[in-house]
């Protein structure tokens, strides 16, 4: 019996095969069901619904079934998910975690024909700096992921505050990170003991992952880079890293402008008691706007000795697809990214997500914008942050390095050998561990 079902089922496949259009006509009538997952963005999740209905309706052999995700929950949420086998056929995540997802294998290259594209050139051309800005998810060639958020750092004024202390937050602003110490101060207020009831200007404290973002950008202006993302080194016990921990430790110890016991940034800013915010992308706007702050957008501050000008690191969210997914679902999942990210207007007014799509970049209402200015020269003249598997890893190391000399007085120079070591050693047990998946 199981020779006959398996002979049975053998010659109906061959038939399939045989029968001029009789395969293709049974394939495009299977339904194919993909399974989207995002995390959560109030402002985007209703247009999310709404290109998921017409989506559907103008393909009716495919069904997307779309799961959101809280923010606080997603990164846990995705990792388990892919690893258990029961994660999503398509998922827009961070190039925090992309070079992770790479090393282990679990990313499909973008099917261009199923996106709308013809090869890798005609997506470049599609956006504004395409080849700057989709480099985020390019390794070795290939393209592995279409953005539905491109995203870097400036840094915005409370003008308010910034009038009330006699400044003109346009002509006073400072080019340079030495400057910004000598406005900082004549921002920050304190009360009569002396403790800081307004500051001028802080870093992002609290998080390791700006030690990616902010700190190893000051070193490359500087041009050094504690990681090197193609031969996973670290460079980390050398004079450029030294003069960025300098300043950090001394922003907070010696000229006690901030440091980490004070609250986030962001979170000050918007409640205006922070004069200066550098870690707003162009997504805080409307933030800005709800909390009604008089605001202006300037560069990230550069060092007099500067070897290279860019700002923070560049970061990004990528449609990506699963290598897991059969490969009818996967050519579903790049048409369903096609089309979501054909909507780059509407994200934009709607959700405050710059996806860099040319055609849209070039409408008069773009070129009007006030501030996409900065962020567009932010955005060309800096680079991605490292896109390394163990990518947290390394930041809670960073950080914790930071941490020794800021709030435990260790003497730098041993803190940057030891976190070299450290470093390194991370480095090597994490690609090793991801190409054993």
């Amino acid at each position: 019996m199981k020779r006959f079902k398996s002979l049975t089922i053998a010659v109906l496949a061959l038939a399939l095969v045989l029968i001029p259009g009789l395969g293709a006509r049974v394939s495009a009538q299977s339904p194919v069901t993909v399974k989207v997952w995002m995390h959560i963005h109030p402002p985007r999740v209703e247009l999310d619904k709404q290109i998921t209905a017409q989506f559907e309706k103008d393909n009716p052999n495919i069904k997307i079934d779309f799961k959101w995700v809280p923010d606080q929950d997603w990164d846990t949420t995705l990792t388990t998910g892919l690893a258990s086998g029961a994660g999503p056929d398509l998922f827009n995540q961070a190039t925090f975690a992309i070079g992770q997802f790479k090393a282990q294998d679990i990313l499909a290259p973008v099917d261009y024909q199923a996106a709308g594209y013809t090869d890798l050139n005609s997506v470049y051309k599609a956006y504004k700096d395409g080849e700057s800005l989709l480099s985020g998810a390019l390794f070795d060639g290939q393209l592995y992921g279409l953005p539905t958020e491109l995203s870097t750092y400036a840094c915005f004024t409370n003008n308010a505050l910034w009038k009330t202390a006699g400044l003109d937050p346009v002509k006073d602003f400072p080019a340079t990170w030495e400057d910004l110490k000598t406005v900082a101060d004549k921002l920050t207020v304190r009360d009569s003991s002396g403790a800081i009831t307004q500051r001028g200007f802080d870093f992002q404290w609290k998080a390791s992952i700006f030690m990616l973002l902010e700190f190893n950008p000051m070193v490359e202006q500087l041009g050094g880079s504690m990681i090197d993302e193609k031969t996973y080194k670290a460079n980390i016990n050398t004079p450029e890293v030294k003069q960025v921990m300098s300043y950090w430790n001394d922003w907070a110890n010696t000229w006690k402008l901030g440091g980490p016991q004070y609250e986030t940034d962001r979170t000050d800013f918007l409640a205006g008691k922070l004069a200066i915010d550098c870690d707003f992308g162009n997504w805080g706007v409307p933030q800005m706007v709800d909390a009604k702050i008089d605001y202006t957008v300037h560069t990230i501050p550069l060092w007099k000795n500067a070897k290279n000008k860019n700002g923070f690191a560049n970061y990004a969210y990528f449609f990506m697809v699963n290598k897991n997914a059969p490969a009818a679902v996967q050519q579903a999942a790049w048409k369903y990214a096609g089309a979501w990210t054909g909507h780059a207007q509407e994200m934009f007014d709607k959700a405050g997500l710059y996806e860099a799509k040319a055609d849209f970049v070039q409408t008069d209402d773009f070129k009007n914008n006030t501030y996409m200015p900065i962020f567009l020269n932010l955005l060309a003249v800096s680079s991605y942050h490292p896109r390394i598997a163990g990518f947290s890893e390394v930041a809670d190391a960073l950080m914790t390095a930071r941490d020794r000399v800021v709030t435990g007085h260790e003497d730098i120079d041993k803190v940057l050998a030891d976190a070299q070591t450290q470093v390194q050693d991370i480095l090597t047990r994490a690609q090793a561990d991801a190409q054993k998946k």
